[in-house]
């Protein structure tokens, strides 16, 4: 991304990575708490529907009505426009906005916008969390993702400072251990609608679920490396002799992740910053965490689905008991 708008007359400082960081994270998060408001409250809703009784809402909570449906629908368009208008504003604060850069701007938001795309058709759009709860969740996990990771890779943003970049990002990892803490009580959550049709499909549609969550996992965490690296490169030491760069904060994390740990690339203090190190233990217990989630959730699928092809097939040999027993009624 930051490659691809190098040559866009856009000044590198001309928008705050706080100011956007923040506006869009506590937008986002009073939309998502207002969609929780909506869900829990449908009943109601529902009732006066029912009633043909007008809903009861002042203008603050129709606004967010109408901003939820087209949440709904286009969640994707809706989310990137708000951050598109967060940003002009957060860029007309620091100066006005000429045509140039309005052109730069909008064209940044276009390659992002692809790229954002293609990965929702990829991560979300797979018709995979059927659970209601769970699949707001995953969309509020993935937005906070695409906003940071636009303020991250963005040329014309100057990078949040680590406490504000990594709060967001800490919050959309704690959400994705609680779908994880989810999945191993109910596993239907996290599994799509043709297992449902398909039994034997069961096991690896939750293991589709749990590799998409671990997914979202290893991005939230590659923002946070990411976000550390790009306010100091110093806080990631290499012993060979060469810059590091965006790629190599990957491989770091990859190798961490997994426990292994070559030591070619590893966390120091600067200035008395710790935020590299504290990231460092962030991904070693997210590894563990996520490791007995992964295990957990399938094998609870796979004793629920063991549980219910025993009663399906206990069910069945009950039906051939009776129809024997008939017959040899009707034969005496």
């Amino acid at each position: 991304m930051e490659n691809l708008i190098t040559d866009l007359p856009v000044d590198q400082n001309l928008a705050s990575g706080n100011a956007i960081i923040i506006a869009y994270d506590v937008f986002i998060l009073c939309l998502f708490l207002f969609e929780l408001f909506l869900y829990i409250n449908r009943n109601h809703f529902r009732q006066q529907m029912n009633n043909n009784q007008k809903l009861k809402m002042g203008p603050v909570r129709m606004f967010f009505l109408k901003l939820a449906t087209s949440y709904q629908r286009r969640g994707m368009i809706t989310v990137t426009v708000i951050l598109f208008v967060i940003s002009l504003i957060v860029v007309n604060k620091h100066h006005l906005i000429t045509l140039s850069e309005l052109i730069a701007i909008g064209i940044s938001y276009l390659i992002f916008l692809g790229i954002v795309f293609f990965s929702q058709k990829f991560f979300v759009r797979m018709d995979q969390f059927q659970d209601d709860i769970v699949s707001r969740y995953v969309d509020l996990i993935f937005y906070i993702i695409l906003g940071h990771a636009f303020v991250l890779f963005s040329r014309m943003v100057i990078p949040p400072t680590l406490p504000i970049g990594l709060i967001g990002l800490i919050f959309a990892l704690g959400l994705v251990f609680a779908v994880m803490i989810r999945a191993i009580a109910n596993p239907a959550s996290i599994r799509n609608a043709v297992s449902m049709r398909r039994k034997n499909w069961e096991t690896a549609s939750i293991l589709k679920g749990m590799v998409i969550l671990v997914l979202c996992e290893l991005m939230i965490l590659y923002l946070m490396v990411y976000n550390c690296y790009k306010i100091e490169p110093g806080f990631y030491y290499s012993n060979i002799n060469r810059v590091l760069d965006a790629f190599d904060m990957l491989y770091y994390l990859i190798v961490s992740f997994a426990t292994i740990g070559y030591g070619d690339i590893f966390p120091v203090p600067v200035n008395g910053e710790i935020y590299s190190q504290i990231v460092a233990m962030i991904i070693g217990l997210s590894s563990l965490f996520s490791t007995a989630c992964f295990v957990g959730a399938v094998v609870s699928g796979a004793a629920e689905m063991s549980r219910s092809v025993s009663a399906e097939d206990e069910i069945d040999l009950e039906k051939i008991r009776s129809h024997l027993n008939s017959e040899k009624e009707n034969k005496s």
